[in-house]
């Protein structure tokens, strides 16, 4: 009897699992909308009297409007759950006349930010001639820090990682209008390698979060461990797995290594779980979970005396809000409603 209830979760989880992709899958490859770029540039750049299409692997465009030549360029760069592409329109004397964003998925909450924070608006006549920073941005590649120069923008607070990914894909096509048509090459910032205060602490919980699983002994820091968790993750890294994680793995939206601590979730919580077989980021290192456990040994709250069998039923209450959550966001056509904690 209990193999056959077994055989039933298992299944039950399968199905899941299948319909889930499936379901990603056709919302990526026969959902997605094709873009019309020259109606884009037609749009935003008043004067249209012809658009020639650059010959070469880079969306490219030469324009002419109203007796004056611009050229439009199109790039990506991945951000929070998606990849966000970017159209940059640089007029003949090199600098930026507008930013446009013509596909993204990120949580429409945070990216919405972007707007009201004026983010694009920050773009208008800056150089192409020179890289683009991005202020505000510590720990994160293309960061102004200390240069001297007036060729940046200010990052959106709250929305750090999409005016990240936003900038990384502007500075890709204004180097490639650089290069091509102001006999102008820069190194691109976006492409430097970080290592940052917060990537050392996220890789120093995650290391001690393992020998606390390994050793036996460390059990008695528990609470100690948890605490440590809960400050570094939760307000110094601010950062935690959440399904957009996951959908971004899945759909192969994987931003490039200067990125280190996307890197350190997804290794330090499904690396482990597969290499060794242990749900490391749940027991020891998930900021709620160590705030739930810590203020339930604080106040002294008593088991609630849950049988076996209702937790085990209860368990798969995650995977199917994840499962909900992919099926909403399939059929409205916005993956938003994955970002949350679905551990």
């Amino acid at each position: 009897m209990a193999s056959k209830k077994r055989d039933l979760e298992s299944c039950y989880l399968i199905v899941l699992f299948i319909t889930a992709i499936a379901a990603i899958f056709y919302g990526i490859f026969w959902t997605s909308k094709t873009i019309d770029y020259e109606a884009v540039i037609q749009q935003n750049v008043p004067g249209v009297t012809s658009i020639e299409k650059i010959i070469g692997t880079q969306r490219a465009y030469q324009v002419d409007a109203a007796g004056e030549k611009y050229y439009a360029v199109c790039d990506s760069a991945v951000g929070y759950q998606s990849r966000i592409e970017a159209m940059t329109i640089v007029n003949q004397e090199g600098f930026v006349e507008e930013v446009m964003i013509t596909q993204q998925g990120e949580t429409p909450i945070f990216f919405e930010r972007l707007y009201t924070g004026k983010l694009f608006d920050q773009f208008k006549n800056l150089s192409v001639k020179e890289p683009i920073y991005l202020g505000g941005a510590s720990g994160y590649s293309g960061y102004l820090d200390q240069r001297q120069t007036n060729n940046y923008i200010d990052r959106v607070t709250g929305s750090t990682v999409s005016s990240h990914a936003v900038a990384e894909a502007v500075n890709k096509g204004t180097a490639y209008v650089a290069s091509q048509f102001f006999h102008t090459r820069w190194s691109n910032p976006y492409d430097t390698y970080q290592f940052n205060r917060q990537d050392f602490a996220m890789i120093m919980i995650y290391i001690i979060a393992l020998a606390a699983a390994l050793i036996k002994k460390l059990v008695r820091l528990r609470v100690w461990i948890l605490l440590a968790a809960f400050g570094v993750m939760g307000f110094f890294v601010k950062e935690f797995v959440a399904a957009s994680n996951l959908f971004s793995l899945i759909t192969l939206q994987i931003p490039g290594l200067t990125n280190v601590g996307w890197y350190v979730l997804i290794v330090g919580s499904l690396g482990f779980i597969v290499l060794l077989g242990k749900n490391i980021y749940c027991a020891w290192i998930c900021p709620f979970g160590a705030a739930q456990e810590v203020i339930n040994k604080a106040a002294g709250f008593k088991s609630l005396g849950i049988s076996p069998q209702v937790t085990k039923k209860l368990k798969l209450a995650a995977p199917t809000i994840l499962w909900v959550a992919i099926m909403l966001g399939t059929f409205l056509g916005d993956y938003g409603t994955l970002d949350y904690q679905p551990f």
